[in-house]
């Protein structure tokens, strides 16, 4: 049965109509808003977030994969308690920063070296900053759909129109209001195009960087030896290979590399390394890292909350609950949902593209699997968009992309209750689609 998201979240839509009178669009964050209004939270606990209206939703997003434990995580929310009665912001060195460099040093054996951001955006646009300096070169080369944060030079090419096999290009601005860039994008999983671009640009190229999966396009993730080609090829040109974990490294204790087998020059790490605050980090090679050295280093690293204890506090206690035992749970968990998925739409005969790993997955309404970023353009977006307010209505919260995640709070329970609201979220959308049934 058809159920009506906007009379069952009144509360949220005169909340949005009051917003918009303050805030342009009504929000300080582009991806968290959906037609016909988002839901506005009041709450969360462990798995469940709850919103204006006392309605309960299953959260799959977890704060685009940050939230690792949940909602209200105890032990972390305790070590924030225990940081901010020792001063919040002491604006001088804490043990903290360097307990957390040791802990993901322990954990990442690639980052010799580790400085710690607020922001993912930070985190990358230093690694690059770092990159250009030591290399003396300016051009970065990226991958089409990946999503890096909201740097000029990292803004491209997000949702432009494919490349063709082997084909490469400068980057199409994703944004108006850009300041021009050098950056070059090639194809995902393409090491042709890749190749193409460093025989044009090679000599220009400071930093090709790249994510273990395209975690804003449907999570395709990285072919069996691609990073490892690309590294050597980088490596062949004297280009600073960066690989962005932000939210890979929720996959493996050591990250999204340790699966892959590859030792990046830098990584980026971020959102689940802070347990629900604000915290990233970026780090690598020890003679790369050697221009922030120093009291007059190259490349100084301004910012009043660097290192923030509060943050500090949080990830430390995160990351103590979050071991091999942890993830592997996670990942079962997760390989359960991405099975229920398939079953719940095979039953109803929608074709669905169900892609993702570890604790991750994504949902496209295609006839057969998304292998590229090309393939993307071709799933059903408007039936997506049903399907997804067909899933609130049932307290099932996803990404609009159609994304989502796992936290350690989720059970095989949940896992059946989403099985559920799918079922009737199906149901719902052939009443309106009736020709999507194949």
């Amino acid at each position: 049965m058809t159920l009506d998201y906007a009379a069952l979240t009144a509360g949220s839509a005169d909340a949005f109509d009051a917003a918009r009178g303050r805030l342009p669009g009504g929000h300080t964050r582009q991806t968290l808003v959906y037609p016909p209004h988002p839901f506005f939270a009041e709450r969360g606990e462990g798995a469940h977030l709850y919103d204006v209206d006392g309605r309960r939703y299953l959260d799959f997003v977890n704060n685009y994969t940050s939230l690792i434990h949940g909602h209200a995580h105890r032990p972390t929310t305790s070590a924030l308690v225990r940081a901010a009665q020792a001063s919040g912001a002491p604006g001088a060195p804490t043990a903290l920063e360097l307990r957390m460099a040791e802990e993901l040093q322990r954990r990442v054996p690639s980052l010799e070296r580790v400085r710690f951001t607020v922001t993912g955006s930070e985190a990358v646009g230093f690694a690059l900053r770092v990159a250009r300096a030591h290399t003396g070169r300016s051009r970065v080369l990226k991958f089409e759909g990946g999503f890096h944060g909201s740097w000029d030079d990292m803004q491209q090419s997000i949702r432009s129109a494919p490349l063709a096999p082997g084909e490469f290009a400068l980057g199409a601005a994703n944004s108006a209001g850009l300041a021009p860039t050098g950056t070059i994008v090639a194809r995902y999983n393409d090491l042709d195009s890749a190749c193409a671009a460093f025989a044009r640009w090679g000599e220009e190229i400071a930093a090709v960087i790249i994510e273990p999966f395209l975690g804003n396009a449907a999570l395709i993730a990285a072919a069996p030896g691609f990073l490892q080609a690309l590294h050597a090829l980088a490596r062949e040109h004297g280009a600073v290979f960066v690989l962005d974990e932000i939210q890979s490294c929720r996959l493996a204790v050591g990250g999204a590399q340790s699966l892959h087998g590859v030792r990046p020059d830098l990584t980026t790490m971020g959102k689940s390394i802070g347990g629900g605050v604000p915290l990233a980090a970026f780090g690598g090679r020890a003679d790369l890292m050697a221009v922030l050295d120093g009291f007059d280093p190259d490349v100084p690293q301004p910012g009043t909350f660097n290192a923030f204890p509060l943050s500090l506090a949080a990830g430390l206690e995160t990351l103590q609950h979050l071991g091999e035992q942890q993830i592997d749970r996670l990942s079962e968990l997760g390989e359960a949902v991405r099975e229920r998925i398939r079953t719940t739409f095979a039953a109803h005969r929608v074709p669905v593209s169900v892609t993702g790993q570890g604790s991750m997955f994504h949902i496209a309404l295609r006839d057969g699997q998304i292998a590229d970023y090309a393939d993307i353009a071709t799933a059903d977006a408007t039936g997506w968009q049903l399907l997804h307010e067909q899933l609130l209505v049932r307290e099932m919260y996803l990404t609009p992309r159609g994304t989502g995640c796992l936290s350690t709070p989720m059970t095989e329970e949940n896992v059946e209750r989403f099985a559920a609201a799918l079922d009737g979220a199906l149901t719902a959308l052939r009443e309106r689609r009736p020709e999507l049934v194949g």
